[in-house]
């Protein structure tokens, strides 16, 4: 069917008139796709079947089918609303009416359809019905419907909300909600005369007996607000008395408007009652929210902590007075996350307050609620800006240490890493918990030495008079040198003068295998000259530029050409080493010339033409060069972030042409079917177009020429397209290599856990499962969904797994700064699950990261259906030593 489709498509091409045939314009593909058989007026015919219903209930079970396949042409619109206006005038069961006017609704939804008339007959037919739940659901279809017209339709707006006015009269609350709604929705805005009448129309509501009615109306007033329809603050009073309304469904919408008008108007003065005080507005709305921390109901509690918040033009003062006695008093029990994040947005502003607030955030790191203790931790580390720990209060803070989640004790260190420490004895205290904290959680590692960095990094002033007692230097004595895997020290520039020999042979150790761990010191070397590393130098863009400019103005032999391809090559690729400003840009830049020279080797050799006559060994090479030129392209697709419109375009151009070589491969050197590889490549060219239109930009020689040829194609058989794909492929320059972006970042995963260094095999009983604890980071994803972990087992089987969203953890890299980096940034911490029969000896389970690439199997014929979907591994394999054991049998 796909087939059939493409070459209907591709026979039907625009015609244009050719001045030159340099300034020909690029004709575009059209996809005509036909509409599935069998559904066109099923829903009309629905409808008409109304005619010959005897009962309500089958009408009613006729409007069901209609609801459940729902689908009308936009030419049989008015012919089905009639149809259903003539029912509703003849039925006497309200709930086919009811059904009816909610039909009427979906129809007013569907695209180019008269809203206007839908909303004209939903009108006439509401005039002569007493039923309330059929009003109450007229009104509920003009109100939906009504939000279809725009704003500046308002004679429109004014009708349904005269219409709305004059239903307000029934009886039913529904009704009356409703009509407040579109009172709220629809009113056109203005001042004056007209506005004060609008506000005392919906302000007579406030009082209703029905609770719903109450409600709805301080909700219209909020809609009309957030319209930016003025309200009249004289309201507030009323309103406030609103706070002590029997339910709750009234005192939330009321919290929510007394927050609107303290933030809407802070400076107005309100006189307290019982007394000739004026207060600011906002001060005592922020007084009014505080109480209803204690209100009876969850939800308004919940929701009183969250508005707080956002309340930031409180006077100082009264902030805190009323954080004294109303919140720290009310909030230990209740509500206590909603109010942990209110603290904190209101400590960002306020430094006076986050220090007032510090104490009840630390005692919140006890709570039971393991959300809460997260909240508050991640609130303090936000706020640390503003404040200096005492020692008592970090004391406190490393109680928490021993939490058994993982989650709150690496939360504590990323806090740890960003605050202020007051005293020596505090520092020297907070590092001895965490080195005894790493001995009894070993898998902490990495975030422990992270946090230490932050640490000495920014108390170097502390650290310093602990230097001998964190290295054990004595002046009388020198001590056993420590371990090499022990690093414990900070920089200061008075710190290396203490430091012992053996501590700066373990500084160049660490440095090279924790970079990230360690700061770059200027350090003496054996001639007393300074040693100092950079983080970049200020030349290597210009030197990455010099590289594709030169490459782009070479004109020479194949030979020449691909020598300087694989020079430059292994250039960038030192310079992706050298410089981690540039890396991406220079594995990118790399990974782009390693696919073009590959691509020209293929075309240079001219095999590709006529692979049928192959010899077995010279087809293999060809077949393997083929993929590897198609995985290249992948990695170039799938394995950068940052890639600006150019860069993504370049390489969907270049895997284009890698199409067109692999289907002219099937075409001619293979006996399966080429029509999948056919309509998928021409699928990718009908894209590639789309891409280049929304990006303006031109096509690349090949692409162009395959556009032109395709678009004057009337059979787009795979032996047809093959054809025409040879010539051009021959003749078709390469493209430019794009210029530098140095926003460019590779993926990368590095596998943590297990590290592959152990002696010692793991042993399981055969048939069982064994599960091994894997840790990995993951940099610079663009799609964390496509994570797959590869294991490979001794005999050459693999699989497959997908590890869960919630194994999936944002990994902090740099204190504060995690939202700078490029791309998303996680660690995997999860279990791997190995099962397998006897062997005779152990044996190594290769464990790796991968991406998942389901779109680079379309097209490909798959001989075996449990094959492997294409996977990009992210790093090398880690090797475990597995050895399954045989069941003992026992008596």
């Amino acid at each position: 069917m796909a087939a059939v489709l493409k070459k209907r498509a591709l026979a039907e091409y625009t015609q244009t008139v050719q001045d030159n045939f340099l300034s020909q314009p690029i004709k575009k593909l059209r996809l005509v796709k036909k509409p599935p058989t069998g559904t066109g007026n099923s829903s009309l015919a629905l409808i008409s079947c109304l005619e010959s219903c005897k009962t309500s209930s089958e009408a009613l079970r006729t409007l069901l089918r209609v609801s459940d396949t729902f689908e009308l042409e936009a030419n049989d619109v008015p012919e089905a609303v009639k149809k259903l206006s003539d029912h509703f005038k003849n039925e006497a069961e309200s709930a086919v009416r009811v059904k009816i006017l909610s039909l009427l609704s979906d129809i007013g939804h569907l695209p180019n359809t008269d809203v206007v008339s839908i909303i004209d007959e939903t009108i006439l037919l509401l005039k002569n019905d007493h039923s309330h739940k059929v009003i109450a659901q007229g009104m509920s279809t003009i109100l939906k419907l009504g939000t279809l017209v725009p704003d500046n339709v308002v004679a429109l707006h004014q009708k349904l909300v005269d219409i709305a006015k004059s239903y307000l009269k029934d009886i039913s609350h529904a009704v009356k909600c409703k009509c407040l709604e579109i009172i709220g929705v629809h009113t056109p805005i203005c001042s004056g005369a007209e506005a004060e009448k609008l506000m005392l129309l919906i302000s007579s509501y406030f009082n209703n007996d029905d609770a719903r009615v109450r409600s709805q109306a301080f909700s219209t007033i909020i809609t009309l607000s957030e319209r930016n329809f003025k309200i009249n603050p004289d309201i507030y009073i009323d309103v406030c008395e609103a706070l002590k309304d029997d339910y709750e469904i009234v005192r939330q919408v009321v919290l929510k408007l007394v927050w609107l008008l303290g933030n809407t108007y802070p400076e107005n003065e309100v006189v307290l009652p019982g007394s000739e005080h004026e207060i600011r507005l906002i001060d005592d709305a922020f007084g009014k929210v505080c109480n209803a921390v204690s209100d009876l109901s969850i939800h308004v509690r919940t929701l009183a902590a969250k508005l707080l918040g956002s309340m930031k033009l409180v006077s100082s003062k009264f902030l805190n007075q009323t954080l004294d006695k109303k919140l720290m008093s009310n909030m230990r029990r209740k509500v206590r996350s909603a109010a942990v994040e209110s603290l904190c947005e209101l400590s960002l502003h306020n430094p006076q307050f986050a220090n007032m607030s510090l104490d009840f955030l630390v005692d919140m790191f006890n709570d039971e609620i393991e959300d809460v203790r997260l909240k508050a931790i991640d609130s303090l580390r936000r706020i640390s800006e503003h404040i200096i720990l005492r020692d008592d209060q970090l004391e406190t803070i490393l109680g928490a240490l021993e939490d058994f989640s993982q989650d709150v004790r690496e939360g504590l260190h990323r806090m740890l890493a960003s605050c202020r420490m007051s005293t020596t004895a505090g520092l020297k205290m907070c590092i001895e918990k965490l080195l005894d904290n790493l001995k009894k959680y070993p898998h902490d590692k990495r975030s422990t030495y992270r946090c230490l960095q932050r640490i000495g990094a920014q108390h170097p002033e502390l650290v310093l008079p602990l230097v001998p007692q964190l290295l054990n230097i004595h002046p009388f004595f020198d001590t056993a040198e420590p371990d090499v895997e022990n690093p414990q020290s900070k920089w200061s520039p008075t710190i290396i003068p203490l430091l012992e020999p053996h501590t700066l042979r373990h500084y160049a150790y660490i440095s090279d295998t924790m970079p990230s761990l360690v700061p770059v010191l200027s350090l003496p070397d054996s001639s007393c000259n300074t040693i100092s590393r950079p983080h970049t130098v200020p030349e290597s863009l210009e030197f990455l530029n010099n590289v594709i400019t030169n490459l782009d103005m070479a004109e020479n032999t194949f030979r020449v050409q691909t020598t300087l391809l694989q020079t430059a090559k292994e250039h960038l690729n030192r310079l992706s080493e050298i410089d981690s400003v540039v890396a991406g840009t220079a594995q990118f830049t790399s990974l782009y010339i390693g696919a073009q020279l590959i691509m020209s080797q293929i075309l240079e050799k001219g095999f590709w033409v006529n692979p049928g006559t192959l010899a077995t060994q010279q087809a293999n090479n060809l077949k393997t060069n083929i993929k590897n030129l198609l995985d290249y392209c992948l990695k170039l697709q799938f394995f950068f972030v940052g890639l600006s419109p150019v860069e993504e375009c370049a390489v969907k151009m270049f895997r284009l042409r890698a199409l067109a070589l692999n289907l002219v491969y099937i075409v001619k050197g293979s006996n399966a079917s080429a029509l999948a590889p056919c309509h998928h490549f021409l699928t990718v060219v009908e894209d590639m177009q789309r891409d280049l239109t929304v990006a303006g930009l031109e096509p690349d020689s090949f692409t162009s020429t395959v556009f032109r040829e395709l678009s004057v194609l009337e059979e787009p058989k795979p032996g047809t397209v093959s054809r025409i794909l040879i010539p051009i492929l021959s003749e078709a320059k390469l493209g430019k290599i794009p210029r530098p972006n140095i926003k460019i970042q590779m993926s990368s995963a590095e596998i943590i856990e297990p590290n592959g260094q152990t002696d010692t095999s793991l042993k399981f009983t055969a048939g069982l499962v064994m599960s091994v604890h894997f840790e990995a980071e993951l940099k610079h994803l663009l799609d964390p969904s496509r994570i797959r972990l590869k294991v490979k087992y001794p005999d050459q089987k693999t699989q497959v797994i997908l590890p869960r969203p919630a194994h999936l953890k944002p990994l902090y890299i740099d204190g504060n700064n995690e939202e700078s980096q490029t791309g998303h940034n996680l660690r995997l911490l999860t279990s791997v699950l190995i099962s397998h029969q006897v062997w005779s000896e152990a044996c190594n389970v290769e464990i790796n990261i991968a991406l998942a690439i389901p779109e680079a199997d379309i097209g490909k014929r798959k001989t075996n259906v449990n094959s492997t979907p294409t996977l990009l591994d992210l790093c090398k394999p880690v090797k475990v030593s597995v050895a399954p054991k045989p069941i003992k049998r026992t008596l």
